[in-house]
């Protein structure tokens, strides 16, 4: 399931890639994204893609808990 961090990003990817022409932005608060989305996503086992770009729309794939372990880490060493 793809996520990009930036708006632009998203525009950008669904502008320029016939594949994603049909996707619509919607933007989710990180607070939920990280309480419902990463919890979902992770049950499922679907992989969170992210900011992909290019002329194929690749990145990375990762799993959710991983995502989750990412930000708590980046936030402890903001908090410090």
């Amino acid at each position: 399931m793809p996520f990009w961090s930036l708006r632009s990003r998203a525009e950008k990817v669904i502008s320029s890639i016939p594949a994603y022409s049909a996707f619509e932005i919607e933007e989710i608060p990180l607070a939920l994204w990280r309480t419902q989305w990463i919890d979902g996503l992770d049950r499922d086992g679907i992989l969170v893609g992210l900011n992909w770009s290019g002329v194929r729309a690749t990145g990375y794939d990762i799993q959710p808990i991983e995502v989750r372990a990412r930000l708590e880490a980046s936030e402890g060493t903001l908090t410090k």
